[in-house]
């Protein structure tokens, strides 16, 4: 039977929530981490999916993927065969798990991917399956963002020294 969580927990669990969402990952995951994280004690995966009211296949999609970002562990519950999980309540150690497995190799791609672009975009101009106009426009825009990674690349030395 699920616990009520109160307002505080709820609020908690919806921003965990939103925060994944915005970076791209399952709002289950951070629902997940979100509840574990406020839990004075270790939860079960039927428990998990009963309070968040989530089907039990996310949360144990939620749980592996936290899991191996360090988020959280598994630990054992004397009396009890099922798997049950607690959130590691250092966020700095989260933070450098998750800037390290998903952030920064996702980060490298898309610096990658730019330049592919760019160079797709050149040969479409040789090739002339591209206006001349749409050329400059699509260059301008694509210049930008390289210049946005730039200077992010700049700044993500400071970022992991922070972590």
């Amino acid at each position: 039977m699920a616990t009520p969580l109160g307002r505080t927990r709820l609020e908690f669990i919806e921003v965990a929530g939103r925060v994944c969402q915005i970076v791209g990952l399952p709002r289950s995951v951070g629902q997940v981490y979100g509840l574990l994280y406020l839990s004075p004690r270790p939860l079960a995966l039927d428990d998990i999916a009963d309070q968040l009211s989530i089907s039990k296949a996310s949360v144990s999609t939620g749980t592996r993927q936290l899991a191996a970002w360090q988020a959280i562990r598994q630990v054992w519950v004397p009396g009890d065969r099922r798997d049950h999980f607690e959130a590691v309540g250092d966020l700095r150690e989260l933070l450098r798990s998750v800037y390290s497995g998903f952030f920064s190799p996702k980060y490298a791609k898309t610096g990658r991917k730019l330049e592919v672009l760019l160079s797709t975009l050149e040969a479409e101009r040789r090739e002339g399956s591209v206006s001349r106009d749409d050329h400059d426009f699509y260059k301008e825009r694509l210049a930008h963002l390289v210049q946005i990674q730039s200077r992010a690349s700049k700044l993500l030395p400071l970022m992991e020294k922070l972590l």
